[in-house]
Formats: C-alpha cells, sequence, structure tokens
C-alpha cells in the first residue's frame, strides 16, 4: 500500500511540471494576476523568460505568462493579483518602475500575444504593455485619473519640456500622453494626474536602436500633440507589435516575405498622421541602405536625410529611412497628409535588379494576392496589436468612444 501511494505521489509530481510550462505559455485570454513568492527584477526575470520561451520554442513578439508573471522578447513584469498594479517593469533585463492607479479597481487581465491588457471593473481604464523595443506602455480612460510611477534602484526622473525623462543607464524614455495635467517627481516617485478622456503613455528610444535616442523626446511629443498615429515594430516568425496612438487608425498587415511587408492602413480621421515602423532582419532581409524602398499606393516614395522634415510634415506624402544598424536593424517614418484607404510595402530592392523591375513585380502582386505569401488579417486597433492572436471585444465597446487621442 505505502509503495502505491509513493508512486502514485511520485506520478503526480511528474505530471505538474510537464503541465506547467504548457500552461504558461498558453496564458490565454482569461489569465488572472497572480503574483509570485517575492519580488524578482527585470534583469532576473528576463534570463528566466530567455529559458523558457527558448524550451517552449517561443521565438518573436509575444508574452508568456506564469503565475501573474509576463515574459516577453523585450518586456517582462508581473501583476499584483489583488490591486492590478504592474511591478517589477522592465524592458530589455533593465529595472524601471512599478505601476499603480489610485482607486483602480482591479477586474481582469487578458493577454492577445504581443499586448497585455488590465482593465477595472467599468471598463473606463486600461493598462496596456506592448513587448516591442520601446517598451510601451498606454493608459487610456474615460475618467479623472491619478497614476504613480515609482522608480526602480538606480533610475532617474526629470521634468523636460513637458515630458517626464526617465533614465537608467543607456535606456532613456519619456511619459507623454494627451490630457495630463500635473507631473511631479519627487524622489523616486513619479506622479500624473490626467483629465477624463485622455491617454498616458510610456516610451523609450528602442533598444535594439541604441544610435537614435535622440529621436526620443521629439517622438514623444509629437504624441502629445496627437501626431503620432501608430507604431509597428516587426519580428521574428511573422510576429508584429502595432501601438495606436491615435485610436482612430487601423492596420491590416497582409504579406511578412523575406523581402518585403505590405500593409493597409486607414483612418474615421482624414488629419494627417506620422507612422514609425521598427524592422530587424528577423523580419525583413535587410541588406544596403539604398536597396530599401518604400511604396506607398504602389508608388515609390523619395525618402528625405533628416527626419525632423517627416515630424514636419507636408501636403504630401514623405518617408525617412535611418541608417542599417548591426544585425540589419533599421527605423522607418512615414507621414502621411491625409487618410482614406492606403496601401504601404516595404521592399528590399534585389541587388541585380532596378527600382522599375521590382516595381513591377509589386504591381503585378498587386493584381494576383494568390501570389502573396499571406497571413491571418487581423484589424489592428487600439486593442488589437497581434496578427495571430484576436482579444475580447468586450471593452472595445466601453473604450471606442474616449480613445480621442
Amino acid at each position: 500500500m505505502k509503495r502505491y501511494i509513493v508512486v502514485t505521489l511520485v506520478a503526480a509530481c511528474l505530471l505538474i511540471s510537464i503541465a506547467e510550462p504548457v500552461f504558461a505559455y498558453g496564458g490565454g485570454g482569461g489569465m488572472a494576476g497572480q503574483q509570485m513568492g517575492g519580488r524578482v527584477n527585470a534583469s532576473d526575470m528576463m534570463n528566466q523568460g530567455m529559458g523558457m520561451r527558448g524550451e517552449q520554442g517561443m521565438h518573436g513578439l509575444g508574452f508568456m505568462h506564469s503565475a501573474g508573471n509576463a515574459f516577453g522578447e523585450y518586456v517582462t513584469f508581473s501583476i499584483d493579483s489583488e490591486t492590478g498594479d504592474v511591478l517589477d517593469y522592465g524592458v530589455a533585463g533593465i529595472p524601471l518602475f512599478d505601476i499603480a492607479i489610485a482607486g483602480f479597481d482591479y477586474e481582469s487581465t487578458s493577454e492577445a500575444r504581443s499586448v497585455t491588457r488590465i482593465s477595472d471593473t467599468d471598463g473606463s481604464t486600461l493598462i496596456q504593455l506592448h513587448d516591442n523595443p520601446a517598451g510601451v506602455v498606454n493608459i487610456p480612460t474615460a475618467k479623472d485619473i491619478s497614476i504613480t510611477f515609482t522608480l526602480a534602484d538606480g533610475v532617474v526622473a526629470s521634468k523636460e519640456d513637458g515630458l517626464v525623462r526617465i533614465e537608467s543607464g543607456d535606456l532613456i524614455g519619456y511619459i507623454t500622453g494627451t490630457g495630463m495635467t500635473t507631473t511631479s517627481v519627487s524622489g523616486t516617485q513619479v506622479e500624473i494626474d490626467a483629465s477624463e478622456d485622455s491617454v498616458v503613455v510610456f516610451r523609450a528610444s528602442p533598444v535594439n536602436m541604441p544610435m537614435f535616442n535622440h529621436m526620443g523626446q521629439r517622438f514623444s511629443q509629437e504624441i502629445a500633440r496627437n501626431r503620432m498615429g501608430m507604431e509597428i515594430a516587426f519580428g521574428r516568425n511573422r510576429s508584429y507589435n502595432a501601438v495606436n496612438y491615435s485610436a482612430d487608425m487601423r492596420v491590416r498587415v497582409q504579406a511578412m516575405e523575406e523581402n518585403r511587408i505590405r500593409m493597409v492602413v486607414d483612418s474615421t480621421d482624414p488629419a494627417g498622421r506620422l507612422i514609425a515602423m521598427n524592422l530587424d532582419n528577423s523580419s525583413l532581409m535587410i541588406g544596403a541602405h539604398d536597396r530599401l524602398r518604400i511604396h506607398y499606393d504602389g508608388m515609390p516614395l523619395d525618402c528625405v536625410n533628416d527626419p525632423n522634415m517627416v515630424f514636419n510634415g507636408s501636403d504630401r506624402p514623405i518617408c525617412w529611412i535611418s541608417q542599417v544598424q548591426d544585425g540589419g536593424r533599421v527605423q522607418l517614418m512615414l507621414h502621411v497628409p491625409d487618410f482614406s484607404e492606403h496601401t504601404i510595402d516595404i521592399i528590399v530592392e534585389p541587388e541585380e535588379e532596378g527600382v522599375d523591375e521590382v516595381m513591377g513585380e509589386v504591381m503585378d502582386e498587386a493584381d494576383d494576392a494568390e501570389n502573396m505569401t499571406a497571413i491571418p488579417e487581423t484589424t489592428e486597433t487600439a486593442e488589437t496589436v497581434d496578427t495571430q492572436y484576436t482579444p475580447g471585444f468586450g471593452l472595445m465597446a466601453s473604450l471606442i468612444g474616449l480613445l480621442g487621442w
């Protein structure tokens, strides 16, 4: 009898040890926050997450959830199961802060691959955390709220031209948004008061683009001015994450191939907007800078050398492509002067072909969709950020009227 009990216990332990990673990978829309015993800093979480993700064959942008902890390719954090507070938020293993909203009545946590959402009971406030190289957090709200960012050891905050600059070593980010009424920085705490129908955003300069930190402030200022429409990060295994800085905008990624990405953008607001894109050679086989092209509604664009020309806008489409960094990393920005529906192609031109030949191929393939390596189309909104997973739409109804960023 004793031998039977021992064998049974051993078998149960084996089953639990096998099942746990599977449950952790799944996450799911009904995930409830459960904080592990003790605090784990971002560096340890990044190392732990890399091991867990590798064991499960998870490569590309997206979160693996386990016991209230989220492990992304770039972003890690924990969630307090009682309050919904975000704990030990870090980017690329760099600890940054905790996030708490006064009076936040925590309801649930859900995830859709590369975005995790923490919602309150009445659907008036939402914390969205994105697994992308900029570590974006956006908090839309339909009511007045007060947010406290409690800084990790070694993190310094300061006010800078209406923004709050967050700095830890080489990582520099900004807290920005629309409707921020007051900000205060005192010791290890940053207090943000925001009015109803507003959004608070944290965005770091992309950690895979270390040479372009100087653009972070201008980028954040354009978010505050409601001119930044969308930012899209493309990753491995045809994964991507799209952040809507303007809730009116949507994107459908129609194809991700070795030498081309095609997307369709539209907006219910006809006003011009900026679109930013973050690429590395895991999503597109980027070669020399002069082989990279942007086509807008089937026509090639002449890109400028100064990103400020794109930030300033014009009455015509205009684009900027950064210099290609080590590992084939590059940033792109596009100013769309007015909106209906537009098709954007990012193309790596083959060395043996000219622009005209590539242009002909693009036009031919536009007429024959079967020639494209398609991926499932999902309309990206402020609540949908991944092609392969579709979140629930209960919160969308309550937020669709308030996200007038």
